[in-house]
């Protein structure tokens, strides 16, 4: 920022010399964190690329950075891979005042020759069914173990919010709001939601033992949980002689530890299904759009978090039942 501001004539130690600061963190704040440091490793990688071969990366050359997608192209990086390199060097570029040496036909005819590379196939981890999580239900229905009925409370609440593993994980005590016959979550970060408006779920009673309401209120009787803490709802375990308890750090439960403790529970019950964290969102987005009576498609989208069609029917698995009736419809 200093040096672009001295080329445009800014004297050093000036007022002006002195926003520059400011205004390098204002330009990096129009991005998410994440999306700035997968940026930021993204143009290291072009830099350390083109200063290897002797030419400068910033600013770089149009020809030059074809060269680099030509290169990630004959070591076999996928499309994304190659728009991530391209987004990567276009920014840098941007908030560094330069020209985009992105915005270059070779560039562009690059990123469509990536597309039509052979891709691999996507192997997606199948969905729970409630159906499965009242059997796992009934097999802990005794149990009074806090490390047992959180994982419950965890599958459950996933499955019933369409929540990701990292909203799920992300809850905090304060975050959750327990009425009669529902509760509500609040999520202050979610993957849909750049600008951090924060958004809420609401989740209804049920009328079985898989019920997320009263699971809810297990576990925060089991756990001692203060509901108006700002302790993280869902955190490690320890043992220590007969006592099983949630740990005193404020830190939330991770994604390795999750899946140790979450997955050979849900196998228990699924047989040979694959199952993952993402198993519980996908698999109560199907049951709704399944089941007979559909709910309002714009609710269904809003509840997911989910902008697009697209984006959503990427996690339904449509049952052969919905599939049929397309030519059912036919009259033939």
């Amino acid at each position: 920022m200093h040096n672009v501001a001295a080329d445009s004539g800014v004297l050093e130690g000036s007022y002006l010399d002195n926003l520059t600061h400011s205004m390098g963190l204002h330009l990096k704040a129009s991005r998410s964190d994440n999306t700035c440091k997968n940026y930021s490793s993204g143009f290291k990688r072009w830099e350390r690329f083109i200063s290897s071969q002797g030419h400068c990366a910033l600013p770089g050359n149009p020809v030059h950075v074809a060269l680099y997608i030509t290169h990630l192209l004959n070591t076999g990086a996928s499309s994304n891979v190659v728009n991530s390199a391209v987004y990567s060097i276009k920014w840098v570029h941007n908030i560094n005042g330069f020209s985009d040496p992105t915005d270059n036909g070779f560039v562009k005819n690059l990123q469509e020759s990536a597309k039509r590379h052979a891709k691999p196939a996507t192997h997606r981890k199948d969905p729970v069914t409630s159906v499965m999580l009242i059997k796992l239900c009934k097999l802990y229905e005794h149990s009074n173990d806090v490390l047992i009925i959180r994982d419950l409370c965890m599958i459950l609440m996933s499955f019933a919010g369409f929540l990701r593993y990292d909203e799920v994980s992300s809850i905090r005590c304060k975050d959750i709001c327990i009425f009669e016959d529902y509760f509500s979550i609040r999520l202050l970060k979610s993957k849909t939601d750049q600008y951090r408006h924060g958004d809420e779920i609401l989740i209804s009673k049920g009328d079985t033992i898989a019920c997320p309401l009263k699971m809810l209120k297990r576990y925060i009787s089991l756990a001692k949980i203060n509901v108006k803490s700002d302790q993280f709802l869902f955190k490690q375990v320890y043992r220590s002689n007969k006592t099983c308890a949630l740990i005193h750090k404020n830190k939330k439960l991770s994604y390795t530890a999750a899946k140790a403790s979450i997955i050979p529970k849900l196998k228990l019950v699924g047989g040979s299904f694959d199952f993952g964290l993402h198993s519980m969102r996908s698999g109560g987005a199907t049951q709704v759009a399944n089941a007979s009576g559909s709910v309002n498609d714009r609710c269904l989208k809003r509840h997911g978090r989910w902008k697009t069609d697209s984006s959503k029917d990427r996690y339904i698995a449509d049952s052969v039942e919905k599939r049929l009736e397309v030519t059912k419809r036919l009259s033939i």
